[in-house]
C-alpha cells in the first residue's frame, strides 16, 4: 500500500476503502487498519471521520515542507557520517565517486539516481543515529512521492554529479562542517527544480 501511494499509483486524494484494500493486498480487514494507521502517523494518509482512509493530498506547499524537515536531517547524517564511518565505508564511497565520475550526466540519469539513492542510504546507516536515520527514510519516501506526482507535471530533474561527488569527497576526508554543506545544496538543486516547474507554469499561463 506504502509502495502505491509512493508512486501514485493510488493518486493523492483517493479514497482507501477497507474492502477493496483487502481485495487489493489480500489481507484481512486487522492487517489493512494496522497499515492505515500505521501510515496515517507516517503522513501518507489522513484518517477522516466518517470518511476513513484518504491519501493524502500533494501541492507545492507540501512539497517544501518536506524538504524543509529533509535538509537539516540529512546535513546531519552527513556530518556524523563523516566523523563515524569506518575505513571500509569510506573505501565504499570512494568507489561510488569513480562510479560518478564515469556517468554521463545527459544519457545516464536512471544510472546517477540508483548511485544517489545508494549514496543517501549508506550515510544514514553510517551516521549510527537510527533516529535520523528513520526519519531521513520516511521523509525520502515523502519525497518520491512528490516526484512521482509531479513529474507528469513539468517537473525536470538533472543530475547534480558534482555536488554528490562534493558530498563524497567530504566525508571520506572526515570533515563534517563540509560534508554538510555540501548535502544541503545538493538538496537545494531538488528545491530548485521544483521553483523552476512552478515559475515556468506561470509563465504558460500568461498564454492561456
Amino acid at each position: 500500500m506504502k509502495n502505491d501511494i509512493v508512486t501514485c499509483a493510488l493518486k493523492p486524494g483517493t479514497q482507501i476503502r477497507e474492502v477493496e484494500a483487502c481485495s487489493r493486498y489480500r489481507a484481512s480487514r486487522t492487517p489493512v487498519r494496522e497499515a492505515l494507521v500505521e501510515l496515517s502517523a507516517k503522513g501518507f494518509i489522513v484518517l477522516e471521520l466518517n470518511k476513513g482512509a484518504i491519501v493524502a493530498p500533494l501541492d507545492t506547499a507540501t512539497v517544501f515542507s518536506v524538504f524543509e524537515a529533509r535538509i537539516p536531517a540529512e546535513k546531519a547524517a552527513t556530518a556524523l557520517a563523516a566523523l563515524r564511518a569506518t575505513e571500509k565505508e569510506r573505501e565504499s564511497l570512494d568507489q561510488y565517486k569513480r562510479e560518478l565520475f564515469e556517468i554521463d550526466p545527459a544519457t545516464d540519469l536512471d544510472d546517477f539516481f540508483a548511485i544517489d539513492k545508494a549514496v543517501h542510504n549508506a550515510l544514514s546507516h553510517m551516521s549510527r543515529n537510527i533516529y535520523i536515520a528513520d526519519q531521513i527514510e520516511n521523509l525520502r519516501a515523502h519525497t518520491a512521492r512528490c516526484w512521482h506526482f509531479y513529474k507528469e507535471r513539468g517537473l525536470k530533474e538533472e543530475a547534480d554529479i558534482k555536488g554528490m561527488i562534493a558530498i563524497l569527497e567530504a566525508v571520506i576526508a572526515n570533515n563534517p562542517q563540509e560534508a554538510a554543506e555540501a548535502m544541503r545544496v545538493h538538496l537545494g538543486t531538488y528545491v530548485n527544480a521544483y521553483r523552476d516547474m512552478m515559475r515556468d507554469q506561470i509563465e504558460t499561463l500568461k498564454w492561456v
